[in-house]
This record gives structure tokens, sequence and C-alpha cells, in this order.
């Protein structure tokens, strides 16, 4: 499967949006072929998904800086964010989609195989 196969079956709303090269092409930059291996087609398509999901998608108001939305109210308007963690941060922020989650999960299958991502 390519990466674009894979978006196609994960987050339809990028897969028809006219920036998806754009995406595909910065998570092809930030992700390391040699590291993934067998696996880089889903690490680049996770990738792109989670940055689409926090500047484009459904997340757009962490491309703002808002972070996560806690909770809503309709009547009388009220938003809470749920706080930013520390371990959040350490991961580049992928905790805040599934998307980046998704990539954690296999980042996190990499290292039990005995991975080294040291150095």
């Amino acid at each position: 499967m390519t990466s674009r196969d894979i978006i196609g079956a994960i987050c339809p709303e990028l897969a028809k949006s006219e920036s998806v090269s754009a995406f595909v092409k910065m998570a092809q930059e930030n992700t390391s072929k040699k590291y993934f291996g067998k696996q880089y087609a889903y690490a680049v398509a996770y990738r792109a998904c989670h940055l689409f999901a926090v500047t484009a998608g459904s997340g757009g108001n962490q491309a703002l800086g808002l972070g996560q939305v806690a909770s809503m109210s309709e009547g009388g308007l009220s938003v809470s964010f749920a706080a930013s963690s520390s371990s959040s941060e350490a991961n580049g922020g992928l905790e805040t989609t599934k998307y980046g989650r998704m990539l954690l999960g296999l980042i996190k299958s990499r290292v039990k195989m005995g991975v080294n991502t040291a150095g």
C-alpha cells in the first residue's frame, strides 16, 4: 500500500483535499525511511493525517495554539480546552490527534521489535 492509499482509508477528508500532496510531502520530509522500514508508508500517512488534523481538519483549534477541546456549551457559549501535558509536549503533540496516536503506536511497536532509537 502507498501512503495515499492509507490516507484514503483512514482520513477521507485529507484524501479529497487539494492539499493532500503538500501534507504527504511534509510528512515524508519528517519521517525516516531507515527507522520505519517496511512501515514507512504507514508512518507517512499517519503523520500527514495528523498534520492535516491540527491545521486544516477537525482539530483546527489546535492550529491556533488552543489545544484539544475538553468541553463545549452552546447557550452562553463556553469552550474549555484540555491542559497540555508534558508527555504530549515530549511527543511533539502527537497525542493530540487520533492519527498522531496511531503514529506513536507504530513508533512504540518498533521499539518493542528491538529497534535502537538512540542517536
